[in-house]
């Protein structure tokens, strides 16, 4: 059960980024792929960004780390809001715009990644939610934007 709870904590984000980036070059036409490609890598990373700058901000501890599954790789860090789940849920919500099946198996992944990292005990479940809801924020932001100034979404 440990090696489950560490795959979705730690190896899903991975996955999940493949397989954004193969179903853009599989399933879209040419003439969208570098836009789409863009979209996927900057929008999460921003996320992932405005969590760490938020965690420094807010400052609220993660969960007694003397129990967790792995540690994390800057222990001395805060939890809210989560990274991954910030980097997931942008990612989803971002694939979903343009991709909706490929965008629902991204949010189902991202659920996996934000339980696994609360089952591992390297975050609290409000962590989670708060990535979650930040990624997904930044991302339809920046969709909403993109979508209004590129007129052929």
């Amino acid at each position: 059960m440990n090696m489950l709870i560490l795959f979705c904590a730690v190896v899903l984000i991975f996955i999940a980024a493949i397989f954004a980036a193969h179903r853009v070059f599989t399933r879209h036409e040419k003439k969208h792929h570098v836009r789409h490609i863009i979209m996927l890598s900057l929008i999460p990373f921003a996320s992932w960004h405005a969590a760490t700058f938020l965690k420094n901000a807010i400052t609220f501890p993660r969960p007694d780390l003397t129990n967790a599954l792995f540690l994390p790789q800057d222990v001395t860090s805060y939890g809210l809001p989560s990274g991954h789940a910030a980097f997931m849920f942008a990612l989803a919500a971002t694939m979903y715009s343009f991709d909706k099946k490929a965008g629902i198996v991204l949010f189902v992944l991202a659920v996996f990644t934000g339980i696994g990292r609360a089952l591992a005990g390297v975050h609290y479940w409000y962590d989670i939610v708060g990535g979650a809801v930040l990624g997904f924020i930044i991302s339809s932001f920046v969709v909403t934007v993109c979508k209004r100034v590129i007129r052929r979404w």
